[in-house]
């Protein structure tokens, strides 16, 4: 896996705010619309249907996770930004619908008993191994989208960081 590591991104980010609202408000901007190619990649690798039991009503614990549709897995794709104590990714692109969710990373972690089993075996066989959508999405765009939000973060860091040389 290909991933960009950048220490004080969430701390730039966060005195993006503090130093002014305006400027934290523009860098979302900026950095949902360098993410855009991934997140329109996503959205149209979703196909109309998987496998046929998937259009039926599943509930589990009281959670609905499934009928699938290909209109709310597209709905679901979502570029966010987090800079809480907790967030694992601070720049991302999620799926937020479960039902997309679960096909596109079914078989990850393993089975969920003998159907679990059968479930992920006939999602691999017809639509590959996990990620099946979002990664290899991400995959086909990332050089451009990782140099842009890079960039980003770089203007954003030398923002922050003449704005705290002025205010001293």
């Amino acid at each position: 896996m290909s991933e960009i590591q950048v220490i004080g991104v969430k701390e730039t980010i966060k005195e993006l705010r503090r130093l002014d609202p305006e400027l934290r408000k523009q860098f979302n901007r900026d950095a949902k619309k360098i993410a855009q190619p991934v997140v329109d990649k996503v959205k149209g690798s979703y196909p109309t249907k998987y496998l046929s039991g998937m259009f039926r009503t599943w509930s589990q614990r009281g959670r609905q996770l499934f009928p699938y549709s290909q209109r709310d897995a597209q709905r679901g794709v979502v570029f966010q930004i987090k800079t809480s104590r907790s967030a694992v990714g601070i720049l991302t692109v999620i799926q937020k619908n479960p039902a997309a969710a679960i096909v596109d990373m079914a078989g990850k972690a393993g089975g969920d008993g003998a159907k679990g089993e059968q479930y992920v075996r006939a999602l691999t066989l017809y639509y590959g191994q996990p990620s099946r959508v979002m990664w290899p999405a991400y995959e086909s765009t990332k050089d451009q989208v990782q140099r842009e939000m890079l960039d980003l973060v770089r203007e954003a860091s030398e923002t922050v960081q003449n704005k705290i040389t002025v205010i001293k």
